[in-house]
């Protein structure tokens, strides 16, 4: 599993925003990626439950494989297989756990997709010439 790279930039929204509105759009456009399967898409549903516990909470365990794999009724080495497939599409980074602590999943975005959504965030905040 890879860590975060430049070409798979970490998304985290800034300390003063709650990031709803930041996370709500990584995940709509990380679930209409072209090519995924029904198994990737509940994957990154899992993810995007993790992070909205944590939101809330404040707290949340990291999903693990095996929960991942009875939550959606598949064999743990699809997970894994579908975890691989997500990370080389650059929609998730995965920082690897030691010992008894699991693998954290980062979102993440291709960085084309990334910097188009800088680039029109910048044109919004851009006054009329």
């Amino acid at each position: 599993m890879k860590a975060p790279t430049a070409a798979c930039p970490v998304h985290r929204p800034p300390p003063h925003d709650d990031g709803h509105e930041q996370f709500a759009a990584w995940h709509t456009i990380a679930s209409a990626t072209a090519g995924l399967s029904e198994l990737d898409r509940q994957i990154l549903d899992v993810i995007a439950g993790y992070y909205r516990r944590l939101r809330a909470e404040g707290f949340a365990s990291f999903p693990t494989i095996e929960m991942m794999a009875k939550s959606s009724g598949a064999r743990s080495i699809d997970i894994s297989g579908a975890i691989r497939r997500l990370v080389g599409l650059a929609l998730i980074a995965v920082r690897p756990g030691s010992g008894r602590y699991a693998n954290e999943y980062l979102l993440c975005l291709p960085k084309r997709v990334a910097a188009s959504l800088s680039s029109t965030a910048a044109d919004d905040a851009l006054p009329p010439l």
